[in-house]
């Protein structure tokens, strides 16, 4: 039960249901005050414990509805096929052609008890290595070693050799070895949504997040929103740690002796020096047009979700004329501010040299060696003067210029793209078009700003 009830938690916790350690435990003790011969007193004991929101509890009854329910041959065969033979003449004919067990395993399918032949699979299952499925791929593998486990592989021994088999007993034994691997398929099936992919779409956005985010489909948006928050949340808590340690800075022997004159010369606290440093200024500059909006979106979603670490962060979002969005994400909910910022700024044709002189006019003299301007845009000016200098009169004022394309270089010489004219301005220029290439971004920006 032990084992089970592990087992049960893990399948909680890729629902999306926050059962922490200490609330597992507790769990564990209200299941050996509470037993399992009720289901739903289980069901409620365990729901109080493990599950606190309303989305949570209703997440947790769907789990445990289909962890602790039947899942092995949970459809009866259909009555059309059993009524067009004679079930005993069909095992009579087969007793000693196939083993003992796939007969008995026919036996119960025919009478239609299929609770024993359930537990049968859910062993194989247990051999299989059915919850150790992490990967779409291991699903075919695991369906067929149940099948041999059994004996699956004897129907077709027996349908080729014939051997006294009428027309309707043919039919239905041909019917059997369908209805058979198609169960195990969905036995595999439920528990591979339940243990890995409870949704039944973390196959489809894990094929969604290597694809490029300006083609990513309306439906993932909110998934890979998700994605992008669980993304930020792990590298503020890395980035932390690593500040932390940083700014240690070197010992202060000073402050040390005084510290631990009171254990006679035995150093147990110790002091360093502290250097108290300016936080930096993060400049971000969003080309909000339809062919880069996509990327947009998420890399200010990424970036607002690291305000802990980057707090001075002022977005601009442009077209054609350059405006300041900042005061937006301040008083609305970041997935809201964003789609305003886009509506608002996202019309017009591109023209990034005007967009230079808005953000000059607006935040040219707050620049400084502090300062990290980063530009997200595809270069793609509609032939109109793109005026470089402008881009490396800001540059020269800032830090570091990092330039986000979500095009290949190999695109930059098509069309009315400009960016062979200003990478030269730029501390990086990086495509950017991916999830794991905002995460890359996003994990230097944080390591050379702090």
């Amino acid at each position: 039960m032990d084992i089970t009830f592990t087992r049960f938690v893990s399948a909680l916790r890729n629902a999306d249901v926050r059962a922490s350690p200490a609330e597992t435990l507790v769990a564990f003790d209200a299941l050996r005050q509470v037993g399992v011969r009720d289901p739903e007193l289980l069901r409620d004991a365990l729901s109080l414990t493990l599950a606190k929101t309303r989305a949570e509890k209703q997440r947790f009854a769907e789990t445990f509805e289909r962890f602790f329910h039947q899942l092995a041959f949970r459809e009866p065969a259909k009555r059309t096929f059993l009524r067009g033979a004679n079930p005993d003449d069909l095992l009579t004919k087969l007793d000693g052609r196939v083993s003992p067990g796939l007969l008995a395993t026919i036996e119960d399918v025919l009478r239609d008890e299929r609770d024993d032949l359930a537990v049968r699979v859910q062993q194989a299952g247990e051999a299989a290595g059915v919850h150790a499925i992490r990967t779409l791929r291991e699903k075919a593998g695991v369906a067929d070693a149940i099948g041999r486990a059994l004996a699956l592989n004897e129907l077709d021994g027996a349908l080729a050799a014939g051997g006294g088999l009428d027309g309707n007993e043919e039919t239905l034994l041909r019917y059997l070895r369908q209805y058979f691997r198609q169960q195990i398929r969905d036995y595999v099936d439920a528990q591979y949504r339940l243990h890995v992919d409870p949704t039944g779409k973390r196959a489809l956005v894990d094929a969604a997040l290597k694809s490029n985010l300006d083609q990513l489909p309306l439906a993932y948006r909110d998934d890979v929103r998700r994605v992008v928050e669980k993304l930020a949340e792990r590298l503020a808590r890395d980035h932390r740690k690593r500040r932390k340690r940083a700014q240690r800075g070197t010992l202060d022997i000073k402050r040390t002796i005084r510290s631990n004159v009171a254990y006679d010369g035995a150093i147990f606290d110790l002091r360093w020096r502290r250097v108290v440093r300016e936080k930096p200024t993060v400049f971000v500059l969003c080309d909000v047009s339809n062919s880069v909006a996509r990327v947009a979106r998420f890399l200010l979603l990424l970036l607002y979700e690291l305000t802990d670490l980057l707090p001075n962060i002022r977005a601009f979002a442009f077209s054609s004329h350059l405006g300041e969005v900042t005061d937006v994400f301040t008083d609305r909910p970041s997935e809201e501010a964003i789609e305003e910022a886009l509506f608002l700024w996202g019309k017009g044709n591109t023209d990034y040299a005007r967009a230079f002189l808005d953000f000059r006019e607006l935040c040219g003299a707050e620049l400084s060696r502090r300062s990290t301007l980063i530009v997200l845009g595809d270069g793609r000016n509609n032939y109109y003067d793109p005026r470089p200098d402008l881009l490396e009169e800001l540059s020269r004022r800032c830090r570091q210029t990092f330039w986000l394309n979500p095009e290949t270089r190999d695109q930059w010489r098509e069309g009315d793209s400009e960016m062979r004219r200003y990478a030269p301005h730029c501390t990086t220029v990086a495509t950017c078009n991916k999830l794991r290439d905002l995460e890359r971004f996003a994990d230097r920006l944080l390591a050379t700003t702090l």
